[in-house]
């Protein structure tokens, strides 16, 4: 339980990173999903569309919610808005 209490911390503190206070597909301000394998944080109703792709493109976390492993949250600490801008909008 202590390591997921640091790991939501360390989501946190990646929350309020520059860029990352948006969701990447919408720009909704306040994400609170996130795609453990893409690394980039959504809004819920952008998470939706995310889980509907399937968890082999995109495996949907939530910051609060969910459990999350150290490698998940490092693939979100390397990936997080350095790619964001790469992925085109389809909406």
């Amino acid at each position: 339980m202590a390591d997921q209490v640091k790991l939501r911390k360390r989501l946190e503190k990646l929350l309020k990173q520059d860029g990352n206070d948006l969701c990447v597909d919408c720009k909704k301000r306040g994400p609170r999903w996130a795609s453990a394998n893409l690394g980039v944080f959504m809004c819920i109703d952008c998470s939706g569309i995310h889980r509907a792709l399937g968890v082999h493109i995109s495996f949907v976390r939530s910051v609060n919610l969910d459990s999350w492993q150290e490698k998940q949250v490092e693939v979100s600490r390397c990936h997080l808005t350095k790619y964001a801008d790469l992925i085109p909008s389809i909406y």
